[in-house]
């Protein structure tokens, strides 16, 4: 059974059809009815090679997948897709994805599942909710910690949340995932549920060309038949596009605009498997005005306008190869047993593409690394066609087992030595997934860059890093490529030609030193490139902030000489009073300035101050960060109420759309609320009876939107009418003025905030300590306090602000 431990990597290759065949299939079938296996289970997982070759072969799909509670794979006999509509609408780069769908359940009990959606690169959630029977739940951005309290809340109590979060497996893993989930809870018996996902995706532009794909093609789960489909697709370009394709045969468009700004088409099907993706490809060419503005400002909303400039960067004349120095590539390639099935494939792919892209001048190496590093060849050699296929006949023999030593490969790599004739590259083809040596991307990339930094500046190599995989650490690979480099990730089912063919375009260029200035410059603020860098043929773009309107002049700065594209002139341009035509810029700037804090958090650690900015901007511009989720649930329920008897006031929190709220009280009382347009809340005062008892009671609420629709929802607030009873410890009852004293106190679960007072001292607010398990501070005794005996006071709040007090005689020695 040696092929089943450690196998040769020539499966991916497709070499050696009949051997190929049987240990393939396995795996893929293996996989298909298990979760990945991680090292720490591969014996186990290959143990059941032989049983998983008896079961039929599984497909898979990731964009809006509701699976069944407790299975790993969606089941249309518990759940079907019954119906599924997409529209895309893409302005000027930027794509918005809308995704509505309709799953109908055939159990005869109340259910519960996990709606699953896999973004693209750089795809981020801009909306998200859920419908109760005919009311839609949308869902709100809160800190991730909070939203999944009140969701667990929420299930408690029979509430139908959905929880929308980047990752499941804490903030590290969130910064790196791009699959989204959102746990859906009740489903009703022989009912339907209506999910709905909205999302922005930047399109770039390479070698002027652009590729737009939604994922639908199996790559996790097995593959769905949607009911009934409805694509709709328009696309506003104010650069001249041609050639408007889309590729596949499953969802061919009818087209009703195809013009060289517009293009509109839709589709419909019925009883569509869902095994190819949606895909579409279109050249551009440069307009008349190089440098396209465009800008959003709203004076309803107040503040800033925003606005976007773009350039085409249009080549005037690729150099002759000739022209060009010969290139040294050392490509690593990660044998490690995480690059197992389509990983594998499309890693050996690259490496292939990669290979025979050289020319006869390039000099290359080949290190295959998993928890040690192997070396095809000692040195590097020259690219002639017998030593690139001597070094794929290397890579497919190398076994694939075991862990990944990413540090250790990257090691390796600078230590092939190059010569100053030599533009040198480090090719790394990988999930980054590291699981041995040094883990953490902060101290790998440290660990890389340091050793960068040793080399003679001619000889540092720069670093590119093609990602492969769902679960690719795309953190890790950012932080790399500023290694005088670049990134690219391909996801495992998406097609990935075109992201291929521009990455290995890109080795031997130079990237473009490019810079967007403006006068008066003043009146712009955090302007942000919209890419890492730029080179001929793509869209260099910036977007940023302006504070008044009024005339400016936009201008590009020249590049690095010899690798120029033409000249840009300058635009003038009037930054407007009121322009509403492209409302995604202020989240597209948003998105930008979140950006830059994370990656400033991933070089230097967290921070307070980057953190809540983070926090705020998703919360204003709604999308979901490694610090926030989407939380779908009834607004008026996610600030729960605790009152005294008595306590006159109900504010309730609403969605834009509603325009009037009457509360229906449990002791019969019927208020209609007022809207306080500057704290955003309906608010009502009420009388709680003084016999009502401590406990939780609910209140109706009838709303009505703009339409007439009416929504039934209800919120509880708890009568809380006891004091917080609270107990206080001293380290000690005798000091000398000056000195300190440390309080530990405890106090009853509903407190909310704790004070210690001393006569001539300040207020000091105490503190849940986990190692002293109590709530600590220290309070200082004023120097100039008499000796005598004095009374310390702690004050323990509720959130219904009964207050529980209790003193402690401290005595004042000389």
């Amino acid at each position: 059974m040696k092929h089943f431990v450690g196998q040769p990597i020539l499966a991916a290759a497709g070499f050696q059809p009949a051997f190929f065949a049987s240990w393939y299939v396995g795996f893929r079938r293996q996989r298909r009815t298990r979760q990945r296996p991680s090292p720490a289970r591969v014996n186990a997982s290959y143990a059941l090679l032989a049983i998983a070759l008896s079961i039929p072969q599984l497909f898979a799909a990731d964009s809006g997948v509701l699976l069944p509670v407790g299975s790993q794979q969606p089941d249309s006999a518990v759940f079907s897709l019954d119906e599924m509509s997409i529209d895309v609408h893409i302005d000027n780069g930027d794509a918005r994805v809308s995704i509505r769908q309709i799953f109908g359940s055939h159990s005869g009990a109340i259910n519960e599942g996990t709606y699953v959606f896999a973004l693209p690169t750089r795809g981020v959630v801009s909306d998200f909710a859920v419908w109760d029977g005919l009311v839609r739940i949308p869902g709100v951005i809160l800190e991730r910690r909070r939203a999944e309290e009140i969701y667990e809340s929420l299930k408690s109590q029979a509430i139908d949340p959905g929880l929308l979060e980047q990752g499941e497996r804490g903030e590290e893993d969130a910064r790196r995932g791009s699959t989204f989930t959102a746990h859906i809870v009740p489903i009703p018996a022989f009912g339907t549920k209506r999910i709905e996902m909205e999302y922005h995706q930047p399109i770039a532009v390479e070698n002027l060309r652009s590729a737009f794909v939604i994922s639908l093609k199996p790559g996790a789960y097995r593959a769905q038949k949607a009911g009934v489909l409805h694509i709709s697709f328009e696309m506003k370009s104010a650069q001249p596009l041609s050639g408007f394709t889309v590729t596949g045969k499953q969802f061919p468009l009818r087209l009703t605009e195809n013009g060289p700004n517009l293009v509109r088409g839709e589709f419909d099907g019925r009883g569509v498997d869902l095994t190819e993706d949606f895909a579409a490809e279109w050249d551009l060419a440069a307009s008349g005005t190089p440098l396209q503005v465009t800008a959003y400002r709203n004076p309803a909303e107040g503040g800033a306008g925003y606005f976007e400039a773009a350039a085409l960067l249009v080549p005037p004349g690729a150099p002759r190869a000739q022209e060009q120095r010969p290139r040294q590539v050392v490509a690593l390639f990660d044998a490690s047993l995480s690059m197992q099935w389509e990983k594998l494939e499309r890693s050996f792919q690259a490496l292939d593409a990669l290979l025979h892209s050289l020319r006869p001048a390039d000099r290359f190496n080949v290190l295959t690394f998993n928890g040690t590093v192997q070396k095809c060849f000692n040195q590097p050699g020259p690219a002639d066609a017998a030593r690139i296929e001597q070094a794929l006949g290397c890579v497919r023999a190398q076994d694939l087992r075991g862990g990944t030593n990413l540090d250790a490969a990257l090691e390796a790599a600078l230590a092939q030595s190059a010569d100053d004739e030599f533009d040198p590259y480090v090719v790394l083809i990988s999930d980054l997934g590291a699981t041995e040596g040094p883990i953490r991307n902060g101290r790998i990339a440290a660990a890389y860059t340091e050793r960068w930094k040793k080399l003679p500046a001619a000889r540092r190599p720069r670093t590119y890093v093609f990602a492969v995989g769902d679960d690719a650490n795309q953190s890790l690979a950012r932080l790399l490529a500023e290694n005088d480099g670049l990134s690219e990730w391909v996801r495992s089912t998406e097609p990935m030609e075109f992201k291929l063919n521009a990455f290995l375009s890109k080795i031997g260029q130079r990237p473009l030193d490019l810079k967007l200035t403006a006068t008066p410059a003043g009146n712009l603020d955090m302007v942000y490139a919209l890419s890492d860098q730029f080179f001929t043929g793509s869209l260099a773009a910036w977007v940023g902030r302006y504070k008044q309107p009024g005339a400016a002049t936009f201008s590009v700065t020249p590049p690095a000489p010899k690798v120029a594209p033409a000249v840009l002139p300058p635009v003038l341009f009037t930054l407007p009073a009121e322009a509403l035509d492209h409302d995604q810029l202020p989240r597209t700037w948003a998105q930008a300035r979140v950006d830059a804090l994370l990656q400033k958090i991933e070089r230097e650690g967290e921070d307070r101050a980057s953190i809540d900015e983070i926090i705020r901007l998703s919360r204003k511009y709604k999308f979901v960060t490694p610090y926030t989720s989407f939380l779908a649930a009834p607004r008026s329920l996610l600030r729960p109420r605790v009152i005294r008897p008595g306590d006159p006031v109900l504010r309730v929190h609403t969605d834009p759309a509603i325009v009037s709220v009457t509360a229906l009280f449990p002791f019969g009382l019927m208020k209609s609320l007022r809207y306080l347009k500057e704290e955003d809340a309906w608010q009502t005062r009420f009388l709680a009876p003084p016999d009502m008892t401590d406990g939780t009671y609910n209140v109706r609420l009838i709303l009505r939107d703009r339409q007439g629709r009416v929504y039934r929802e209800a919120k509880s607030f708890v009568i809380a009418s006891k004091a917080p009873v609270i107990r206080v410890q001293l380290t000690q009852t005798r000091v000398r003025a000056g000195a300190s004293v440390h309080l530990r106190v405890q106090a009853s679960a509903s407190t909310r905030t704790l004070t210690a007072r001393l006569s001539g001292a300040g207020p000091v607010w105490l503190h849940w300590n986990p190692a002293e398990r109590a709530n600590t501070g220290d309070i200082l005794v004023p120097a100039q306090l008499p000796p005598g005996t004095y009374a310390l006071q702690v004050i323990a709040e509720d959130m219904a602000h009964n207050m529980g007090t209790q003193e402690v005689r401290l005595e004042v020695v000389p």
